[in-house]
């Protein structure tokens, strides 16, 4: 796996072996992802589920100002240190479960929460749920969840699916907070 596009293009990045701790989003998913959104030097990205990090690095790579990287498998959390260390990028990086993280992050305000954890992951609800509670989000950030293509996640409380877009076997889905009215 590398990095697609911005000042660490075409840097080869670690992952665990294997699909089933951890499943490396495809160059064209990463693509097609930074492609639809807009990251700056003001940007804040939160990599919530991060695996080998390569998300939060494309990210890093396009130019955001902050990524933190989180992930409660330790070697993932390995190869992710690995990987800023390759790139001498000093991040934040998190070993903990979701709900954790999350609470750790309290009015952090991200422009940006990245949510892909493994497919068999059935706790949509409690992450939008905490990331309301928590104030995790900026209120114009977007929560973007990748799932499989064939996973129907219901309408969350406070939030608006406004883009859903398909690649091989997953989606992406893009969520805003829904302005109070």
């Amino acid at each position: 796996m590398r990095v697609v596009a911005g000042k660490y293009k075409k840097t080869n990045l670690k992952t665990l072996e294997g699909d089933e701790i951890t499943r490396p989003t495809k160059d064209m998913v990463r693509e097609a992802l930074f492609s639809s959104i807009t990251v700056h030097n003001e940007t804040l990205f939160l990599d919530l589920f991060a695996g080998s990090g390569a998300i939060g690095i494309e990210a890093l790579s396009r130019g955001a100002k902050d990524v933190v990287f989180n992930d409660h498998n330790k070697e993932a959390v390995k190869i992710i240190r690995e990987n800023l260390d390759k790139l001498k990028e000093e991040r934040r990086i998190m070993d903990l479960e979701y709900a954790d993280c999350l609470k750790q992050l309290k009015d952090a305000g991200f422009d940006f929460i990245y949510v892909d954890p493994p497919y068999a992951f059935q706790e949509y609800g409690e992450v939008f749920e905490l990331v309301r509670e928590y104030n995790v989000l900026d209120k114009k950030g977007i929560m973007i969840v990748e799932v499989r293509k064939d996973t129907q996640l219901p309408e969350y409380p406070g939030y608006s699916c406004f883009k859903e877009r398909r690649y091989g076997i997953c989606k992406l889905l893009y969520y805003r907070k829904e302005e109070k009215q």
